[in-house]
């Protein structure tokens, strides 16, 4: 084959390689490095056209595991809005997104404690969890302080416990009118910063976040006020009812006791009588203050309605139970209640039951229980009974129902 014949040939594959590139075919495109002796430039030319095919290839794999990563995270976010009690996981899922969205080395998102410091909550492709950082301290301790998006280099330091980049931006986190926490992308790749575009995409992103965080704590507050009483704060009878199966099933587990209270106050109805409705109102919460004092973190004290309350004591057997149940009685009637400018003596009755020796089920010690409590009443009422083993509900008289 001539001269001319190899370089037409060459001119040709090259030509069929360009067009297989402009087709975006850059899997088989490409030409052969033989080209004649000649004319070596034509050999240069070759190397550097399937160099360059090289890098595309590379480029259009990244870009492609890029957008898988972006496409699968964006499904995480999907999936982590729709649920409304997850808000570490919403955290995470944006942090993700917005990191891919933008192409950030990594990402932080900065939790702010009260008093203006943060904590590094959530991250993603880096190791700064947990990180501190003082109240207005490097990009995000700034852009919390300012309450503005901030740039990095623009006139601000990065903090030692901040990811180490040539470029960052931070957006933060609102809730209401103050920020709840600071969105921080670290890193962008050589000469690359972040650009207005940019700052609107997370800026999109943050907003779904806040909108989704609002909601948990919206679901979380429906939630507390589902299990508490509205007056004293307490745990309700709902949350009793749930406390008290979970508390049976790890004794019968374990093989640990636990004991039972019921309190009911003393002639409530004369107080509320010569009082008022109000001072009622008041003794409740004081009282059931004093029920919280007098217990330990882990007992489980509820108001179980009206002027009766109910305590679940884990792990706590019949002696320690009656020793809290006297304990309780004593803190009511040795001090008077303060209402206003009135002193009100306030006395109360307890009936104690304990597993297993009252009763091998909710309903049995509560029934037992209920009985100790009314023969405290028929017995003169500021006083503690203990249920009997088996007990069963005792009739209830007129004079002991107030």
């Amino acid at each position: 084959m001539s001269l001319d014949d190899r370089v037409a040939r060459f001119v040709r594959e090259l030509a069929a390689a360009a067009e297989a590139v402009g087709r975006e075919d850059i899997v088989s495109a490409g030409v052969g490095v033989e080209a004649p002796d000649a004319v070596p430039e034509l050999a240069e030319l070759a190397d550097a056209f399937n160099q360059m095919l090289t890098r595309i290839r590379e480029t259009r794999k990244e870009l492609e595991d890029r957008d898988a990563a972006f496409r699968s995270a964006l499904n995480r976010l999907g999936d982590a809005l729709t649920v409304t009690h997850d808000r570490a996981g919403i955290i995470a899922a944006v942090l993700e997104t917005s990191a891919l969205s933008v192409g950030a080395g990594c990402g932080v998102f900065y939790a702010v404690a009260p008093g203006g410091n943060l904590r590094a909550m959530s991250c993603y492709s880096c190791d700064a969890k947990d990180n501190q950082l003082r109240a207005g301290e490097g990009l995000a301790g700034a852009t919390v302080a300012r309450d503005e998006v901030m740039h990095f280099p623009d006139g601000v330091d990065l903090a030692e416990g901040e990811p180490a980049a040539d470029t960052a931006v931070a957006v933060p986190l609102r809730r209401g009118n103050h920020a709840i926490g600071v969105l921080a992308l670290y890193g962008r790749g050589p000469d690359e910063v972040f650009s207005e575009d940019d700052v609107h995409l997370l800026q999109s992103l943050v907003h779904q976040a806040e909108t989704a965080i609002e909601n948990t704590f919206l679901y979380e507050e429906a939630t507390r006020l589902s299990i508490t009483d509205g007056l004293t704060g307490l745990w309700n009878r709902r949350l009793f009812d749930l406390r008290i199966n979970e508390e049976l099933q790890r004794a019968i587990r374990f093989q640990e006791p636990f004991g039972l209270l019921l309190v009911d106050l003393d002639h409530f109805k004369s107080v509320n009588d010569r009082f008022g409705h109000q001072a009622g109102d008041a003794v409740l919460v004081e009282l059931a203050r004093r029920l919280t004092d007098a217990t330990r973190e882990v007992d489980v004290v509820t108001r179980f309605g009206g002027e009766e309350f109910a305590l679940i004591l884990p792990k706590t057997p019949v002696q320690g139970t009656l020793r809290l149940a006297e304990k309780v009685r004593e803190v009511m009637a040795n001090e008077p209640f303060a209402v206003g400018n009135a002193s009100i003596l306030v006395t109360v009755s307890v009936g104690a039951a304990g597993y297993p020796d009252h009763g091998l089920s909710g309903s049995e010690l509560l029934a037992a229980a209920d009985a100790a409590l009314y023969r405290a009443k028929d017995n003169g009422r500021n006083r503690v009974e203990e249920a009997e083993p088996g007990g069963r509900p005792a009739p209830r008289s007129a004079e002991a129902s107030h």
